[in-house]
């Protein structure tokens, strides 16, 4: 789905570019999650957990990807040129202090295509040397006129996790679903900040909704949202009444597994999550999905309560 606003969306996405129909990624994956990754053009990924490091999301001018949790990022080429000629490519790095993020932060122009750095709108996005094939190079670059810029024009579609959603239910809104599945991305980039991200009042709404209430009718991602919440809430019990120390070094770890077994009592309890049409391979791939949505959201849960 194709998104024609005048900002990048809510809720992750991909960027794809006007040129080729290829998708913005990170080169080497089996080495992340280290910063100075680098950021070329590939086929567009399809399935869950590959596909992670091509979605992004946009908070507060930072392009964050989810796989990483690092964020988008302009720096000196590493070539001995870039020395001379001072080209910069795009790269992945940990957030900066917001005053000197100039090189972190970007803005779509939605009318054309463009991505630009809200420090200099006049610099875009762009595939260097308008090479045509995977694996090019990503920089930034003059912004040129429209006819000419086919390698600095950009297309943002979203991708959201499956979800069911009640219709009647008019607090589930297009924005709250998109706040929600900030909680099932990696933050790591963020640091403390994330704090100002991942709001605490969503996950207790939808641990309400849920396990009070008991909606029939839900969003995958209430479902995922209250069984990360109650996984959190029910370790951090267990462990003080028995005395233990809550930030133990497997804490996270066991918290995730306590989230995704709660997932699983879930949907013992309320049946089947599957849609009428879905053949056993569907119902298991959303199944594990969902439960890495929960395992994702309780560890982000549990580091924003604890600032670790």
């Amino acid at each position: 789905m194709t998104v024609s606003k005048s900002e990048f969306p809510l809720g992750y996405f991909y960027v794809i570019s006007k040129m080729n129909n290829l998708a913005m990624d990170i080169r080497d994956p089996s080495v992340i999650p280290n910063a100075r990754a680098k950021i070329v053009m590939m086929p567009k990924k399809t399935t869950a957990i590959e596909k992670d490091t091509q979605l992004w999301i946009h908070q507060d001018g930072f392009l964050t990807n989810k796989m990483t949790g690092l964020v988008l990022d302009i720096n000196i080429a590493e070539s001995f040129l870039a020395v001379f000629t001072g080209e910069c490519r795009m790269y992945l790095d940990n957030m900066k202090e917001k005053e000197a993020a100039n090189d972190q932060r970007f803005g779509y122009d939605a009318e054309f295509g463009y991505i630009y750095s809200l420090s200099d709108p006049s610099m875009v996005l762009d595939i260097r040397h308008e090479e045509d094939l995977p694996d090019a190079r990503l920089m930034i670059y003059k912004r040129k006129p429209v006819e000419n810029s086919i390698n600095q024009l950009w297309s943002i579609e979203l991708s959201d996790p499956p979800r069911k959603v009640d219709p009647d239910d008019k607090s589930e809104d297009d924005s709250k679903r998109a706040r929600m599945r900030a909680w099932f991305g990696n933050w790591r980039g963020w640091g403390d900040r994330k704090k100002a991200l991942l709001i605490e009042e969503d996950l207790h709404e939808a641990h309400k909704k849920i396990y009070k209430e008991k909606r029939a009718k839900t969003s995958y991602e209430l479902l995922a949202g209250a069984a990360a919440f109650e996984a959190v809430n029910s370790w951090e019990k267990k462990q003080k009444e028995e005395g233990k120390e809550v930030h133990s070094k497997l804490a996270k770890q066991l918290i995730a597994s306590v989230a995704a077994a709660e997932l699983v009592k879930l949907f013992n309890e309320r049946g089947s999550v599957d849609d009428k049409n879905d053949d056993s391979f569907k119902r298991e791939a959303k199944k594990t999905l969902m439960k890495r949505m929960a395992m994702a959201a309780a560890i982000n849960y549990f580091e924003s309560k604890h600032g670790i």
